[in-house]
């Protein structure tokens, strides 16, 4: 990485803290400023990226990260970062050469680790993928947290737990909806559906507003699929693990109640 003058450490320091805040309409004011002032620097451009990942806009993070390498072809962190958008868009082979790149400029890159760990994931390698997620937990133990690890069985049980934690009109009205567990999406579902890998559950079948007592395909019982390492990715301990299977299951339920992603967004189920 090229050297970076204290003056716009200082501000990207000062941007990044904004960003960790969510206060990130200010975050991308002093950004825009800072890519008018220092057009040149991939730091810039990858904190830009950082932010438009955080608001959910992956295809223009990509784009900055695009920039952030042509500007430091030499950076591993901004390959780690591109390879980490890259996975939800299911470019899995481009994400793959990224991650050899950034490990083969530094192989202490926490975020090159942890990405190359979902990737095993990603290719049912799992006991190899866990090595990487304890490898970028040590070099960075805050930003590269270790996924709870359950059986089956107790995740089953935190299912369980979940659904009695549902609004009583939620569960009345999945009765005959089945749940089913696996521990990743099919590559076909996301591929024809255009999916990031990464989801951490979906509704298959007919919601309640599109069926017909006429149609006998639309009263084929509907099911919600939830995909353990997923979700098990996204939490430390078994209380996490119930929170997210609850936060999965009102989102996929949303679906069932007819709901589309921009309803979901707006009461905070996406």
């Amino acid at each position: 990485m090229a050297e970076v003058s204290n003056e716009l450490q200082s501000q990207l320091d000062s941007a990044y803290e904004m960003i960790a805040a969510d206060e990130i309409d200010q975050a991308w004011v002093l950004l825009g400023r800072l890519e008018q002032e220092f057009p040149d620097s991939a730091e810039v451009m990858a904190l830009m990226g950082d932010t438009a990942l955080r608001v959910g806009d992956i295809d223009y993070a990509v784009e900055l990260y695009d920039r952030a390498v042509e500007l430091d072809p030499e950076w591993s962190d901004a390959y780690s970062a591109r390879a980490n958008c890259l996975i939800e868009q299911n470019e899995i082979d481009e994400a793959s050469a990224d991650i050899e790149r950034a490990l083969e400029l530094d192989p202490d890159n926490p975020e090159a680790h942890y990405v190359r760990a979902i990737l095993l994931e990603l290719e049912g390698r799992f006991r190899l993928a866990d090595n990487a997620f304890r490898q970028a937990n040590r070099l960075d133990p805050d930003s590269c947290p270790m996924p709870i690890r359950v059986s089956r069985k107790v995740f089953d049980e935190s299912v369980k737990k979940a659904m009695a934690l549902l609004p009583d009109e939620f569960r009345k009205r999945l009765d005959g909806v089945q749940i089913f567990v696996s521990d990743l999406p099919q590559p076909k579902l996301t591929e024809e559906g255009n999916l990031s890998p990464l989801i951490m559950g979906a509704f298959d079948g007919y919601s309640i507003t599109e069926r017909l007592p006429s149609d006998a395909w639309s009263q084929v019982p509907p099911t919600i699929h939830l995909y353990q390492k997923n979700i098990e990715r996204q939490c430390r301990d078994k209380g996490e693990l119930v929170t997210e299977i609850e936060i999965t299951l009102l989102h996929e339920v949303g679906h069932f109640f007819g709901l589309e992603d921009e309803d979901l967004d707006r009461l905070e189920l996406a």
